[in-house]
């Protein structure tokens, strides 16, 4: 990744967060989408740039998830690890993600 790309703190917490929930290349695929929207979302905070999230039909099914507790659970990590709180456009984004890689 480059850090002209993304800032570092997002580079940063991309790679813990790989660390922590990717465990073999298999999973790589899976979590591609999470990983890229985790490290462009760090640097949109950083940078103070223009939220929006995802559409609300879309986040009513992944809130009916069965996955949707340990999607919350992993995105109350991220936050643990960037010591601050996402944006709730983000949080969104990535509980989407999370529940779409833990269903496949």
């Amino acid at each position: 990744m480059s850090t002209e790309t993304i800032t570092e703190r997002a580079q940063a917490i991309t790679l813990k967060t790989m660390e922590a929930y990717v465990n073999s290349t298999q999973e790589e695929e899976k979590y591609q989408m999470l990983i890229t929207h985790l490290a462009m979302a760090v640097t949109r905070m950083d940078r103070g740039e223009e939220l929006s999230a995802p559409p609300e039909m879309i986040m009513e099914e992944v809130q009916q998830s069965p996955y949707i507790h340990e999607a919350n659970k992993r995105v109350e990590w991220i936050e643990q690890q960037l010591g601050e709180p996402l944006p709730q456009e983000e949080k969104a984004f990535l509980q989407m993600h999370f529940v779409s890689a833990l269903t496949n």
